[in-house]
């Protein structure tokens, strides 16, 4: 049976997230998904990449965020556990610290925080082909930040679902793409050094160069804990 392994919500884009045991989700994701940001004087986005939206903050995901209460700012929280809290301005200190120039953490950008959509979804069969391709490189799902960490038998089983009706838990979603990966999959976090080796592998897919893990949107809002069924 196809069940829900683990659940993940990423509160401030491109930092690491927290593991939660239940989820609401909507049109919108994961509540509090990757509704904070951090964001320079310029109104570019941290990332671990230089792009027209993006400016490259180094160490971003060397650390973590979670809630107190998603309807409230997030806290951050550094390589050495202290906490940042962003509703004292805490957060915005230490990452203007960490960057050397001014950054803030902030909520209401008028940029999208996502990538592409809002829900993302990967097998536990294909996360081990991954680290079978890498052998002495640490892979885990934290190399592609998904939602939903499913159990799966077979590598890119997932990819399968596509354009159908997924119930999970008393949400549907409908999956519409497999995700094109970029540098950040080889990006160094916490237990998980950096390697070009991880999207070097990836891109030498033969039916799906460069992809892995799908994306969608949930159609029917609802509740998702860990173990419950995928159909």
């Amino acid at each position: 049976m196809v069940v829900v392994e683990k659940l993940w919500r990423y509160p401030v884009k491109s930092i690491g997230g927290e593991r939660l045991e239940t989820a609401s989700v909507d049109k919108d994701g994961v509540l509090g998904d990757r509704v904070w940001v951090v964001q320079d004087d310029d109104g570019k986005l941290g990332s671990g990449k230089n792009s027209r939206r993006f400016t490259r903050i180094l160490g971003l995901l060397g650390l973590t965020s979670r809630y107190d209460d998603p309807a409230g700012p997030p806290v951050v929280i550094g390589p050495d556990e202290a906490e940042y809290p962003v509703a004292t301005g805490a957060a915005d200190a230490f990452l203007s610290k960490l960057s050397g120039r001014a950054v803030h953490v902030r909520r209401d950008t008028g940029v999208l925080h996502f990538d592409e959509v809002p829900l993302s979804l990967v097998g536990t069969a294909t996360l081990d082909w991954l680290a079978d391709q890498v052998p002495g490189i640490a892979v885990d799902e934290r190399r592609l930040r998904p939602n939903f960490v499913v159990r799966t038998d077979e590598p890119f089983a997932e990819e399968q679902w596509v354009g159908r009706v997924l119930r999970i838990g008393s949400a549907e979603a409908v999956f519409d793409r497999v995700f094109m990966r970029c540098v950040m999959v080889g990006m160094e976090q916490p237990g998980l050094p950096e390697s070009s080796d991880v999207l070097k592998r990836i891109g030498q897919r033969q039916d799906n160069p460069v992809c892995l893990a799908i994306g969608g949107e949930i159609i029917t809002a609802g509740q998702v804990s860990r173990g419950d069924p995928v159909r």
